[in-house]
């Protein structure tokens, strides 16, 4: 599950000293003999203090002189003026709308991410695939719990927000039943899991968390192979994430649940035994997880009131959101020297699943315009993590296993710099079948 970043709105009270350079258009003049008086005036660029940017906007200082020549009372009464001229007033007024529209398009459209969940990471260890090996009818209880804290936010492009850094904090529930389909173990699993984020700073956000149930997960996995005296497991799992999580709230920085998105996750996962190469590498375990994930469309990804950097206050609303494929492959090289003892070492790369924003406006507030704004892109899974990975039996139906894991590399979200996970595995094992 990865986050993203989600613009706040500007908060009343905020010290924002704004700096103007203005040039003036043409001077256009008129007077109720026909002649030419009233005046329109261009801003060209202002700075905003309260969000450190310099962009561009019009300004339109209401006076076509209204006040000064009384036009537009004129209009409304529909005295001294014939049909030309009315429609040389409208004909400035829809110049100057377009003009307005253009300029706070390529403003607002600029670059708003969003924080949003991702759901493409099943959690699987190395070893869960050797599994395969045990008795039909077993029942499994997990219990995972992880803490990950991120070091920072690195948007899409790659760029590193500065200061930014969050806490994520994940507990689930699974439970695993093996059963047996045409000869071959079939496992059948499913997840209820929960999150949340704490010290969360993401620069240009309100930092607000909407933390709890993330998408429950319901999995099925087949062995085509399962044999343990040659050491060679292969399966297939098929994941499907349901979009039952939390009410997703398109006005916090971070939520840990879609917004309602369905996921299916196709899977394979094979393990190789390295005894049989050499007698020197008994033990030894090649562990091969490779899975894409493929995104539903999303719902109201993204609202924001008064959006930084926007020159007028007005609400910034995005009605869809689209998500590409995301693919991770992760590989371990496992020391395995007794049943439910291992540790082993491995690397993961995730990349695609970049998420975009779509039909989206600004309304700026008392003005009659409804102003599209561009496609944009609020987050990618892409990262190259390490893993060290260690299970401990406890007794012979408990066992203790934890994942300790860093982010070499990552955009389009959080940055892990470290984190830990521990996994409890409580074994129901069947009666001895009859001989």
């Amino acid at each position: 599950m990865i986050f993203r970043r989600n613009f706040g709105s500007r908060q009343a009270g905020e010290d924002c000293r704004v700096l103007v350079r203005s040039s003036r258009l043409p001077r256009v003049e008129i007077d109720t003999t026909g002649k030419r008086r009233c005046s329109a005036f261009a801003s060209s660029a202002f700075y905003s203090h309260c969000c450190q940017a310099i962009t561009a906007f019009v300004s339109i200082r209401s006076t076509l002189s209204w006040g000064s020549c009384n036009l537009w009372g004129k209009i409304q009464s529909g005295l001294g003026h014939t049909r030309r001229e009315q429609m040389a007033v409208k004909s400035w007024w829809s110049v100057l709308s377009t003009g307005v529209a253009a300029l706070l398009g390529s403003i607002i459209g600029g670059g708003t991410p969003a924080i949003a969940a991702s759901d493409n990471n099943p959690r699987t260890y190395a070893g869960d695939y050797q599994g395969g090996s045990l008795p039909i009818g077993t029942f499994i209880a997990f219990q995972y719990g992880s803490f990950a804290h991120a070091d920072a936010f690195v948007d899409p492009t790659g760029h590193v927000l500065p200061n930014s850094h969050a806490n994520t904090w994940v507990e689930f529930t699974r439970v695993t039943y093996f059963g047996e389909l045409a000869d071959h173990p079939f496992v059948i699993e499913a997840d209820l899991p929960f999150a949340t984020l704490t010290d969360v700073n993401i620069p240009g956000t309100n930092n607000r968390v909407a933390g709890g149930l993330v998408d429950p997960v319901f999995h099925m996995t087949y062995f085509f192979i399962s044999d343990a005296k040659v050491q060679r497991w292969f399966g297939l799992t098929n994941f499907l994430w349901l979009p039952l999580g939390r009410s997703f709230d398109n006005r916090s920085a971070v939520n840990v649940s879609t917004p309602g998105q369905l996921t299916d996750t196709p899977q394979f996962g094979y393990t190789e035994g390295l005894g049989k190469i050499s007698p020197s590498l008994n033990g030894m375990f090649f562990d091969l997880i490779a899975n894409a994930s493929f995104h539903g469309n999303g719902n109201s990804p993204l609202e924001v009131v008064n959006p930084p950097g926007a020159p007028l206050p007005g609400v910034l609303r995005y009605d869809a959101l689209t998500q590409r494929p995301s693919y991770d492959v992760k590989a371990f090289l496992r020391y395995n020297p007794s049943t439910f003892l291992f540790a082993a070492v491995g690397i993961e790369k995730s990349w695609g699943g970049e998420q975009i924003a779509t039909n989206g406006r600004f309304v700026p507030a008392g003005l009659p315009l409804t102003i599209p704004q561009p496609d944009m892109s609020l987050g990618r899974d892409d990262f190259l993590r390490g893993h060290f990975q260690f299970q401990i039996p406890l007794a012979q139906d408990f066992t203790i296993a934890g994942d300790v894991f860093h982010d070499f590399q990552a955009k389009g979200g959080f940055r892990e710099n470290i984190g830990v996970e521990v996994r409890l595995a409580k074994f129901f094992f069947p009666p001895s079948r009859a001989n």
